[in-house]
């Protein structure tokens, strides 16, 4: 089984070009097959995040890793997400 992490203080959740969520800290982990995102928020727009489809997108310093949301929860200012495998 592999199992990833990686940590980041910038990073997005946008609908189109739109931010729909924007993150001061966030973690994606794989686990097997399944890779989750947990984050503390700086914003988030209602309407945006509810629309589909969804991405995340973390900068990185050769360019972007980017998922498909496929659930996102929201308690505050912390999200969870559970995410597609990464967009190529």
């Amino acid at each position: 089984m592999h199992h990833v992490t990686v940590n980041g203080i910038n990073g997005a959740i946008k609908w189109s070009y739109h931010e729909a969520a924007v993150f001061s800290a966030w973690t994606v982990t794989r686990a097997g097959a399944e890779w989750t995102l947990a984050g503390t928020l700086k914003s988030s727009d209602d309407f945006r995040v509810s629309q589909r489809p969804l991405k995340f997108v973390a900068p990185h310093a050769d360019g972007v890793w980017t998922w498909p949301v496929e659930e996102l929860l929201i308690q505050g200012a912390s999200l969870t997400a559970k995410l597609g495998p990464p967009l190529r």
